[in-house]
């Protein structure tokens, strides 16, 4: 059995800039931990969110994988494969 764990957190309906900071503390404390191998982020609730969030996650996806963990996003709705999809970052954010 592993030691490691995977932890999770959801994205409200609206991701906006405006919780750019927390999210990004949130998810580096998080891939930090040491006990942590894959965080899943759940995308399902998200109505409308902005580039900034986004490329915090994209960011911290790469992050992760460079550091031999794994960011999910699961449950993307359709407005989050839309958004991130209009901004060319659906395979990026969506890729297994």
């Amino acid at each position: 059995m592993s030691d490691t764990a995977s932890k999770s957190l959801s994205l409200a309906e609206s991701a906006t800039i405006a919780i750019v900071a927390d999210l990004q503390v949130a998810l580096a404390n998080l891939l930090e931990t040491a006990e942590v191998d894959a965080v899943d982020v759940d995308c399902s609730a998200v109505k409308s969110i902005d580039a900034a969030v986004l490329q915090c996650l994209l960011v911290n996806r790469r992050v992760a994988a460079a550091n031999g963990k794994h960011l999910r996003l699961v449950q993307p709705s359709d407005d989050f494969r839309r958004i991130a999809a209009y901004v060319g970052l659906v395979d990026d954010l969506l890729a297994a």
